[in-house]
């Protein structure tokens, strides 16, 4: 195996546990050998930037982010790339999905620069998972009015329709977004170019490192792309058939049981 330079991990139902937490002083411990190693630690999540700049309080030494499924590059606090959906079509996506009955979702949000934005009359239907998932709301008359610089839109669909609706909303705007089914009944919707494996390949860049010096976990259909473009791509046992296709190893355990930390001490003996 080519020597592992990067390691990039999905958080929910990938490093997170159903709890939405995870083994703070195994992953501390890990983060100091890892840095020893001269192997870099990366975020690559469709979550926005102070959700998961929370999730890794505990553990300050995770400062690089590829969050907005690969939207926005963020290392110690720094900018390093974004990709926007252009306002223009923001609103006409927008306009489309609530008006089309068989596109519509039970609440649409905008990821952006300044807040994810939510029309003022929706109730998500897990108010406890939209208030963990998204700290920075803000609620308005019209969505079609925001102006921001928005990374992703982001909707709340039936869970076993998401597959469905996301190839629904492809072929409905080719060539203007990129659909992709995140989980927990929920789609992303971000710039036709972007995925996640675009947004890691710009980061490791930085750092020369290539696509083939790279590991990365991952549970769901956005990470599809990230799995099958790294060297090592690392699909969860409790992941989605699709992600375990292009995968090059499945986790012996599952998110419950902290199968992303027992591959890190698996490179970390390889590499060692």
């Amino acid at each position: 195996m080519t020597r592992i330079k990067l390691i990039a991990t999905d958080v929910d139902g990938t490093f997170l546990n159903q709890q939405r937490t995870y083994n703070h002083n195994r992953f501390a411990a890990q983060l100091n050998r890892l840095s020893s190693a001269g192997i870099r630690f990366v975020v690559a999540s469709g979550n926005h930037l102070g959700h998961l700049k929370d999730v890794f309080a505990p553990t300050p030494q995770v400062q690089t982010f590829v969050a907005e499924n690969g939207g926005l590059i963020v290392d110690h606090n720094r900018t390093l790339a974004e990709a926007q959906l252009p306002l223009p079509v923001v609103r006409e996506v927008v306009q489309a999905i609530l008006a089309d009955q068989t596109l519509r979702p039970r609440l649409l949000r905008l990821s952006g620069a300044h807040g994810t934005y939510l029309n003022r009359q929706d109730r998500s239907l897990d108010e406890a998972s939209q208030d963990y998932f998204f700290n920075n709301l803000v609620r308005v008359d019209d969505l079609t009015q925001v102006n921001d610089t928005i990374y992703k839109i982001n909707g709340e669909w039936p869970n076993d329709s998401i597959q469905t609706i996301a190839a629904k909303l492809n072929a409905h705007f080719p060539g203007l977004i990129n659909a992709t089914a995140s989980g927990f009944g929920s789609i992303d919707i971000v710039a036709p170019h972007m995925n996640k494996a675009v947004g890691l390949t710009q980061l490791a860049a930085t750092w020369h490192i290539t696509p083939a010096e790279i590991a990365a976990f991952g549970d769901n259909d956005n990470d599809r792309e990230m799995l099958a473009h790294v060297g090592l791509g690392v699909a969860m046992r409790n992941g989605t058939d699709s992600v375990k296709e292009v995968a090059d190893l499945i986790t012996p355990h599952d998110n419950n049981h902290e199968g992303v930390l027992d591959v890190i001490d698996t490179i970390l003996a390889d590499q060692g």
